[in-house]
């Protein structure tokens, strides 16, 4: 389980350290929504491009891809349940949506294929898959519901088409499918991609009160029960149901039991979500996942 810890404990330690620099007023406080600024249109799209375009073929897709998609369907419907438990607004709805369907892609790329060798491809598989339909799903749904009032479908189309993080996915994709190399760009993609994992958890980090966590304790216990049991639980169901091969569903349900992503805070600070209740999900879910995920490991492979 070594692997698990290996992959979290940096990214609890950058929050931690985002909390300290904005706690001890080491940067002044419009610094952070510059970042934010940057890294949303810049440096995660780059993360998003490279990840995508050099994503390998040749693994037998279909079922798998399918099986994860269904789970992330069924997860973002019981969102809509969960939003009503809740009791918060729109805005304070799409943080818990997003905690619930996004994954840290830095977590995966760092545990999947140490915990299980031969994974390698296929992690590649399913964060290519998934990446667009969750950025889709999160974009349309903070357009709908983080403004507090009701958009035409001409604007709705609007924001997702010109959303960087959906250009950089369908660029990805389209990338990849045509074959082509990135040469020297790569190297530079990558180091800009990197950046945006650093500085996504430190500026969740400045963003993190203590007073928000125990404020928004409701959406925050709804969005783990979503993403570590409703979607890990779902997305085992279609895999069962399509004939995914066994020795997949431990990949598919540790992959999909990771805590959520930086970039949502980043996604909830400029589209008007509740970005400090966004900020306490991942924190919270960060640090939860270094117990919760060897205990999903054990229970799926317990060999």
């Amino acid at each position: 389980m070594s692997a698990v810890s290996d992959a979290l404990i940096p990214l609890a330690l950058l929050i931690a350290l985002g909390f300290a620099l904005n706690w001890g007023r080491f940067l002044p406080e419009a610094f952070w929504p510059s970042m934010d600024r940057l890294n949303y249109w810049v440096l995660f799209p780059a993360l998003i491009f490279v990840s995508l375009a050099r994503a390998p073929t040749g693994v037998a897709a279909a079922p798998v891809v399918l099986s994860v998609w269904g789970g992330l369907a069924m997860v973002t419907l019981l969102s809509f349940l969960g939003w009503r438990l809740a009791r918060v607004d729109g805005p304070g709805y799409t943080s818990i949506l997003q905690g619930s369907i996004r994954f840290n892609s830095f977590a995966a790329f760092a545990a999947l294929p140490v915990l299980f060798p031969e994974a390698a491809a296929l992690t590649a598989l399913l964060v290519a898959s998934t990446v667009p339909v969750v950025n889709v799903i999160c974009v349309t749904l903070l357009a709908r519901y983080a403004s507090g009032t009701r958009i035409s479908g001409t604007r709705l189309f609007r924001s997702i088409a010109s959303n960087p993080l959906i250009i950089a996915s369908l660029m990805g994709v389209g990338w990849q499918s045509l074959g082509w190399e990135l040469g020297p760009l790569e190297g530079a993609l990558r180091l800009m991609g990197n950046g945006s994992l650093g500085t996504g958890l430190l500026s969740v980090g400045a963003s993190l009160s203590f007073a928000h966590v125990l404020a928004g304790l409701r959406p925050l216990l709804i969005s783990m029960v979503l993403k570590f049991v409703a979607l890990p639980l779902t997305t085992l169901a279609f895999a069962l149901a399509l004939g995914v091969p066994a020795e997949v569903l431990p990949v598919l349900l540790i992959f999909q039991a990771l805590p959520t992503a930086s970039a949502a805070f980043v996604l909830a600070r400029v589209m008007n979500g509740d970005a400090p209740l966004m900020a306490a999900i991942i924190a919270v879910q960060t640090v939860a996942a270094v117990a919760w995920l060897p205990l999903v490991m054990h229970w799926a492979a317990p060999g």
